[in-house]
């Protein structure tokens, strides 16, 4: 039995990570774990940490933590993905801190600081994490974040090591609070223990097949519970190699994933459905011929709806660079759940069913060659989690009589149990109850999920609660609500309802507002339709795809007085919404300004070279420019785009262009001049 096979079975006698890492340092001191990739200044860098190093950095900022913070308190970390967000995580489990993985600020703005701000308030968290330069703007942001303590973990002083007290977790001790799927307003933590951890990293490694031989390449954000758990955690949990990197990285040109992929002969990586449609946008046939893609076994995709289009397109178009279609590897989870909950068969490749449309909207899956296509996201791994824990099991019940579906193919609500499901949510008794429960000595998890189980496969088809997911990320409709309601005053007050869509480009946002017979009048459709796309799209970071501006009265409520968002979604899918103009994709559908030829607008230099950047990552048609006041969101923008586009200005002028610079200057003139 080789030495990386024995410390992998050791794992699953470790009760912790501390205990883990300390195995791991102590047998294989000398061995790259971690390798942080990112490209400064236009040059390429790889910068590798040994188990020894790595584990003691940790100790030193435990024994900081230690020093300056009581076990039990609550602690963000703000920091971008790398080895500074790693060692953070570790030092919380080594002293006895509760970890809070949050994401740093795209810019001081009171918008984009609040939901960071909701979530120190809520965590109650007494520390902050983060580097020297996040430490400065957060001074300039002022007391926001209430009365903290700031630690510079880049100035942290490595002898500080050997200044650590020992110290290990219980099982039911707090490891962290996972805010991935809270709102702005009433942010949600779910109470991660190390034994949920522990328990959920033997699953990903049961379900994935993972192994001594497999290699982790993740640029997943270490703030969400896919990049935490499954990108870094895991091939921590495993003793396998790690190459790490940023979203930005990835996000800047995606085929850099895929090179790390081939560079390093990775086994193990994948991500949230954007990203593999993201590389069949932007990678072009010349690099694909660079790739080899032969040595990846597991191209795990999860965190939105998985689509088979996608896998079926990516397994064609990254054949010539060797993908093997085997490696397709679907699956599904949630933060509640920890994070992994059911997947596929490693090698086994995607599995993808018709399923008839009438029996679907009927409640049951019903297989149809000329029907629906779904993905399978495969089942649970039945093993144990840890000895004496009970195994997962996931159930389809009926959400009306709490009764499971008895019927094959019948679409319920998804329960989960076992030893993953967290321990509830951080101050929140009423939501925890509604949501983790007890029935016959058996505690259950109510996903919110809709679903149905054919051979053996779990088939998701959609969601009880009104939540949007974009790019892998939880966006709330209320939370948009009401910034079009502070930032828009020319809809009515209350009469704004958000919801889901689904285009060429996967899920969207909608948005139906109502508007007064009289504001009719005064605002051009145009205009109106702008003012909604900007005042989401800079708070969001994602763009409107479709507008319904109502008629007074229009706006679908209960006979409570409550604003019905799916029948909002129904009015715009068959158009019989009570609206006056409906905007969608980009394009008026009704009600739009009659299209009078206008003059390209004169652009200076500067402006001219934006405007190429901008028609080429929105994919804008070339032969004519936008107007100097054009808004970058409105224009089809989002969060991804507009770091495409930041990377792209960088590199044209060779200067130093922030993404929140897209932000905080969204119109071509103010880009520009931005540049200036």
């Amino acid at each position: 039995m080789n030495e990386l096979l024995a410390t992998e079975i050791a794992a699953q006698r470790s009760r912790n990570f501390v205990a883990h890492l300390r195995a791991l340092a102590g047998r294989r001191p000398d061995d790259v774990w971690l390798t942080v990739v990112d490209e400064v200044g236009g040059v390429y860098s790889e910068v590798p940490f040994t188990y020894a190093a790595f584990e003691r950095r940790v100790r030193a900022l435990a024994a900081r933590l230690q020093q300056q913070v009581a076990k039990g308190e609550h602690a963000l970390v703000m920091l971008d993905n790398g080895d500074h967000y790693a060692v953070s995580m570790l030092a919380c489990f080594y002293s006895g801190v509760i970890a809070v993985p949050v994401f740093p600020p795209e810019s001081t703005r009171p918008q984009h600081l609040a939901r960071l701000t909701g979530v120190a308030a809520d965590s109650q968290a007494r520390c902050v994490l983060t580097s020297a330069a996040f430490s400065t703007a957060m001074a300039a942001a002022g007391s926001q974040f209430g009365d903290v303590t700031l630690v510079a973990v880049d100035a942290i002083d490595e002898a500080l090591a050997d200044a650590w007290q020992p110290f290990e977790p219980a099982d039911d001790d707090i490891a962290f609070l996972q805010y991935t799927s809270g709102s702005t307003s009433a942010p949600k933590g779910v109470i991660v223990t190390h034994g949920n951890l522990m328990a959920n990293e033997h699953a990903i490694q049961v379900g994935m097949g993972i192994g001594p031989d497999d290699k982790f390449v993740s640029w997943a954000p270490l703030y969400h519970d896919m990049g935490l758990i499954g990108g870094l955690m895991q091939p921590l949990y495993s003793g396998i190699p790690l190459v790490l990197t940023s979203p930005r990285y990835f996000l800047e040109r995606p085929v850099r994933w895929l090179e790390l992929i081939s560079r390093h002969r990775a086994t193990l990586g994948g991500g949230p459905d954007f990203s593999f449609r993201l590389c069949l946008e932007r990678v072009k046939d010349a690099q694909i011929a660079q790739l080899d893609l032969s040595s990846w076994r597991v191209a795990y995709t999860g965190a939105e709806p998985v689509r088979a289009d996608t896998e079926f397109d990516f397994i064609e178009r990254f054949a010539p660079a060797g993908f093997d279609p085997g490696a397709v590897y679907a699956c599904y989870g949630l933060a509640e759940a920890t994070l992994f909950v059911t997947g596929g068969k490693r090698g086994a490749g995607m599995v993808a069913r018709g399923f008839g449309a009438d029996g679907l909207a009927a409640g049951v899956g019903t297989p149809s060659e000329d029907g629906t296509l779904l993905v399978g996201c495969g089942a649970v791994a039945v093993e144990h989690a840890v000895e004496h824990a009970v195994e997962h099991a996931v159930e389809i019940v009926d959400s009306a009589t709490l009764s499971v579906v008895a019927e094959p193919g019948r679409i319920g609500e998804i329960w989960v149990s076992g030893a993953s499901i967290g321990a509830g949510y951080w101050g929140k008794p009423r939501e925890s109850a509604e949501t983790f429960f007890e029935i016959a000595d058996r505690r259950w998890l109510r996903t919110g999920d809709l679903g149905f189980v054919y051979d053996g496969e779990l088939y998701v088809t959609g969601r009880i609660k009104d939540l949007i997911i974009v790019r892998g990320h939880n966006i709330y409709p209320q939370d948009i609500e009401r910034v079009i309601e502070a930032e828009v005053d020319a809809v009515r007050k209350g009469r704004v309802a958000v919801f889901a869509t689904h285009g060429p480009n996967g899920e969207g946002i909608g948005a139906a507002a109502e508007v007064s017979r009289s504001m009719q009048k005064l605002v051009p459709p145009q205009v109106l339709v702008e003012a909604l796309s900007a005042a989401v799209s800079e708070v969001f970071g994602e763009p409107l795809s479709a507008v319904l501006l109502l008629n007074p009265g229009g706006m679908p409520k209960t006979t409570s007085g409550k604003l019905q968002r799916s029948a909002c979604r129904a009015g715009w899918l068959d158009r019989s919404a009570d609206a006056y103009v409906i905007h969608e994709h980009g394009a008026f559908v009704k009600g739009g300004p009659v299209e009078a030829q206008a003059e390209a607008p004169v652009l200076d230099e500067v402006e001219r070279a934006v405007d190429a950047i901008w028609r080429e990552v929105l994919k804008a048609p070339s032969d004519k420019p936008f107007a100097r006041d054009a808004h970058f969101f409105t224009r089809g923008g989002s969060s991804l785009t507009a770091t495409q586009a930041a990377a792209r200005i960088s590199a044209h002028w060779e200067i130093d262009f922030p993404v929140r610079l897209m932000f905080e200057q969204p119109r071509l003139r103010e880009c520009a001049a931005a540049v200036r």
